[in-house]
């Protein structure tokens, strides 16, 4: 019965992240209440908070979805060698499947996100740098001018971001190989800004939360 009570609660769990998932894609981070995601999937708030004790909770173990997704991509990547075809196969692999783009709107609010004090999603947005920064170092590895790698993670986000607003097709990993082949051939490429160079989650300037 214990076993069947924890395989309930973790289908319950799943659920109400999807819910919250899809809402967020939808509708934007900060137009999504907890009310919102237990109506969508006909649940009470009560039951919703009896899972998750505050939204940003529920934030956060979606943001933990996210992580794994990444670090899934990025475990490998770390172990590639440096041949002349490295860049090519780490960004084939990275932008494998359309997973990553489901992710776009949560990180891209929580990064735009204004801290104020006392602020709770402060700590997610600390993360999200953190992460973004892990992909930065990971890349920087792999090309031939390692001051390019913000200038390349700017252009994933790019390129994820389109592909989530429906801008570009599916299947981004075909665009691996011309990708590699720009940032191979660098010196086509304008200097990286400082801002690239040395932490490529300076921006985007934050914005202020709508109600």
């Amino acid at each position: 019965m214990a076993r069947h009570t924890r395989e309930d609660a973790a289908v319950t769990r799943a659920r109400i992240l999807a819910s919250a998932q899809q809402l967020i894609r939808h509708r934007g981070l900060h137009c999504v209440t907890v009310d919102d995601v237990a109506r969508a999937i006909g649940m009470t708030r009560g039951a919703v908070y009896g899972h998750f004790r505050s939204r940003a909770e529920l934030l956060g173990a979606l943001l933990s979805c996210a992580e794994a997704d990444f670090a899934a991509r990025l475990a490998p990547l770390a172990q590639a060698g440096a041949g002349p075809d490295a860049l090519a196969q780490a960004l084939q692999a990275f932008l494998h499947g359309d997973e990553l783009a489901r992710h776009v709107s949560l990180i891209a609010a929580l990064l735009q996100h204004k801290c104020g004090e006392a602020c709770e999603l402060c700590p997610l947005r600390e993360r999200v740098l953190r992460g973004v920064e892990s992909l930065r170092v990971t890349f920087a590895m792999l090309l031939p001018s390692p001051d390019l790698a913000g200038l390349l993670v700017a252009h994933l986000w790019g390129l994820l971001g389109a592909h989530a607003m429906h801008l570009a097709p599916a299947g981004l990993s075909g665009s691996a190989a011309a990708l590699a082949r720009l940032y191979q051939d660098h010196a086509a490429l304008p200097a990286a800004p400082a801002s690239c160079r040395s932490h490529a989650t300076s921006g985007p300037a934050p914005m202020r939360d709508t109600p």
